[in-house]
């Protein structure tokens, strides 16, 4: 499974995920400072993940239809492009429309990176592959903000955007390197889609763009998503009002718990089924949301933090590999989409839903709302198993 394929994509990922964040980081700032209004700062974001979510359906298809080496390289230039034009000075039009277009292109590249993954790692080590595949994105999110930031100050909007192209063409480099296997992986899924019947319903349909097999797992794991989603949006306010000054420790306690799960799956996997450890994330995570929900001291929180890190870094790959051992194997970029296309729809709602919430009553309502909707994903995910509506191939 750890070959130089799978390295490779780790250092790729990693190398786009810092100029990732980086930008998210930079270009509110940046638009500040070039007279945008609130509202186009606003735009900043809102263009970038509306677009990654619409797009993410038609990547599936895309990379199904023609393959994960050329959609995967299409996003990558997207959005390296997008982020070379920022050394530029742009008209305010122009500057959001680069945003959209990054959101495309990382949205194409996610899918195809993903879906490749599921290609090169065997079925019965896949959560444990796509956890150690995305272990890097919790160092990625703790050092590309300061990255950023540092460069900002101390040597000025170019640089910190330069270093994201940088970043950007090492990821290109890396890519590029992969290409002699990755079109090697795309002709045996070609040769063996073409001998499978009825192969035409791969052909462009609304109906095609969602993978049927997989959208019951993706709706669990769009109810799961509540939880992060009132942690990243509303733990920071909602510690300060309580009095807790140093939230930063929560995110640090969570960021190791999250590394210490993705290294402990592949050993949870020989005594659970992929459903086993997707329950008991799941009820961890629910135990979370109820910890800071009745936290009045930091101790609290930081078992809050444990309970969080751990629950999201065995649920999240977990559930996609039940994503895509629910779809056919030439559909796999479509489960992958599907998955991923309700986790962008989850951040959307739930940031929407818990605000309204935390408008009408508290703060602490908002995790009260999150927990008793990661509950609901528990009840789903046990009803769909025992009824036999999710295939039973996750349990390998």
């Amino acid at each position: 499974m750890y070959t130089r394929v799978f390295f490779a994509l780790m250092l790729s990922n990693a190398s786009l995920r810092i100029a990732t964040m980086m930008l998210v980081t930079l270009v509110p700032l940046y638009a500040f400072d070039l007279g945008l209004s609130p509202v186009q700062v606003g735009l900043t974001s809102t263009l970038y993940f509306a677009t990654a979510a619409l797009t993410r359906p038609l990547s599936g298809w895309l990379v199904d239809s023609r393959g994960r080496w050329v959609i995967m390289l299409l996003g990558v230039a997207l959005f390296t492009a997008a982020t070379g034009l920022y050394l530029l000075s742009l008209p305010v039009w122009l500057f959001l429309a680069l945003r959209a277009v990054q959101g495309a292109g990382f949205s194409l590249n996610g899918t195809a990176v993903s879906t490749l993954a599921t290609d090169i790692i065997p079925e019965k080590k896949l959560a444990e592959g796509l956890g150690i595949l995305s272990l890097e994105q919790t160092v990625v999110t703790i050092f590309a903000p300061w990255l950023a930031l540092t460069l900002r100050i101390h040597a000025g909007y170019e640089v910190a955007f330069a270093v994201a192209l940088g970043c950007c063409v090492l990821n290109f480099l890396v890519r590029m390197a992969l290409a002699k296997e990755a079109k090697a992986i795309d002709a045996r899924r070609r040769a063996k889609a073409a001998t499978i019947s009825g192969r035409n319903r791969s052909g462009f349909h609304l109906k095609n763009l969602v993978e049927k097999d997989s959208w019951r797992p993706a709706t669990v794991m769009l109810c799961f998503m509540f939880g992060t989603t009132s942690v990243n949006t509303f733990l920071a306010a909602y510690a300060l009002s309580q009095g807790m000054e140093n939230i930063g420790l929560f995110f640090v306690m969570s960021g190791l718990m999250l590394a210490v799960s993705r290294l402990l799956i592949g050993t949870m996997r020989k005594v659970l089924s992929l459903t086993g450890i997707v329950v008991g994330g799941v009820v961890l995570n629910g135990g979370a949301m109820l910890c800071i929900y009745f936290a009045d001291s930091l101790g609290l929180l930081l078992v809050a933090g444990a309970l969080f890190g751990f629950s999201t870094g065995v649920v999240s790959p977990s559930m996609n590999s039940i994503s895509v051992l629910s779809a056919r194997p030439e559909a796999r970029g479509r489960a992958s989409a599907t998955y991923f296309f309700a986790l962008d729809v989850s951040t959307a709602l739930g940031a929407w839903i818990l605000g309204t919430i935390a408008a009408l009553w508290t703060l602490r309502e908002a995790f009260l709302t999150s927990a008793a909707v990661v509950a609901l994903s528990l009840l789903l995910i046990m009803w769909l198993y025992r009824t036999g509506r999710m295939p039973r191939k996750n349990s390998v």
